[in-house]
C-alpha cells in the first residue's frame, strides 16, 4: 500500500496531526522504528516540524526514545488502554460536575452551544471522511476544553491536558470504525453533548458528573478495534536509510 502523502501544510501542528493519525489507523504500527530523515520523506516536508512533531507525540505517549538514537511507535495493550480511558473519564466527571456546581459565563454557554450547533451540520452532511473526522475531533476537543474551563480548577486541567491528544478518544475512533457505525458514534456523542449542556445549565452536578464519565468510556467499547488497527503491518516505502 503506497503511503506517501503530502501534507497540505508544513506545519508543525499539521504534522503531529497527520503523524498521530498515521499511527492510529495503523500506518505506523505499533513497535515500528521511526527517524526524523524517514518521516520528512513520507510526509515531504522539512525535518524540523518532524523533529518538533516526534516531540509532542512523545509527551503523548504515541512514540518511545530520543532524538539521537531514534523512535518507536509505542505498542499499546487492551489494559493501557482501560487504564488511560478509566483515568480520563474520572477527570473528565469531575470537571464536569464542577462547572455544574459553579455555572458557566454567558460567553462559555454560548461556545458550547455553538459547538453543538457546528457539529449538528457536520453529522447532518453525511460525510464520513477524514476531514469530517478532524473536523469533529477539533469541535469536540473544544466542547471538553471549555467545560474544563468553566470548571476552573488548574490541577484539573494540567491533568487533563496531558491526556487531551492519547489515542482512546471518540474522535480518534472513528478512523477504524465502519462508514455506519462512524455515524451513529458521532450522533451518539452529539447526544451526550447536549445532555451535558442541560445539566450544566440546570447546575445538576451529580447528573453532569455521570453523564460525562459514561460518555468518556465510550471508546472502552471498541479498544480491541483500536489495538488491532494500531498494530497493522502495511507497507511504507523506505527512507534512504532503510528506517522511518
Amino acid at each position: 500500500m503506497q503511503l506517501r502523502e503530502a501534507s497540505s501544510t508544513n506545519s508543525t501542528e499539521a504534522v503531529t496531526a497527520r503523524l498521530r493519525e498515521l499511527i492510529l489507523r495503523g500506518a505506523l504500527p505499533q513497535g515500528e522504528r521511526v527517524t526524523e530523515s524517514g518521516l520528512a520523506s513520507l510526509l515531504q516536508v522539512s525535518r524540523t516540524p518532524i523533529r518538533l512533531a516526534l516531540a509532542t507525540l512523545q509527551q503523548e505517549e504515541l512514540v518511545e526514545g530520543a532524538p539521537n538514537r531514534g523512535f518507536r511507535v509505542r505498542r499499546f495493550t487492551l489494559e493501557d488502554l482501560r487504564e488511560i480511558i478509566e483515568v480520563r473519564a474520572t477527570l473528565e466527571g469531575m470537571a464536569a460536575r464542577l462547572a455544574a456546581e459553579k455555572g458557566m459565563s454567558q460567553q462559555q454557554e454560548d461556545t458550547l452551544v455553538r459547538c453543538i450547533d457546528e457539529l449538528e451540520e457536520l453529522i447532518a452532511s453525511g460525510a464520513c471522511d477524514h476531514a469530517t473526522f478532524q473536523r469533529f475531533s477539533e469541535i469536540n476537543i473544544a466542547f471538553h476544553a471549555t467545560i474544563t474551563e468553566i470548571a476552573a480548577n488548574a490541577a484539573l486541567t494540567r491533568s487533563l491536558e496531558r491526556t487531551t491528544n492519547l489515542p482512546f478518544r471518540s474522535a480518534p475512533m472513528l478512523y477504524v470504525l465502519p462508514r455506519d457505525e462512524a455515524l451513529m458514534a458521532m450522533s451518539e456523542s452529539q447526544r451526550d453533548h447536549k445532555r451535558l449542556l442541560d445539566a450544566i445549565r440546570q447546575c445538576q452536578g451529580a447528573r453532569a458528573e455521570f453523564l460525562m464519565r459514561e460518555h468518556a468510556l465510550i471508546p472502552l467499547a471498541k479498544a480491541a478495534l483500536l489495538i488491532e488497527h494500531m498494530d497493522a503491518a502495511l507497507t511504507i516505502p523506505a527512507a534512504a536509510d532503510g528506517t522511518f
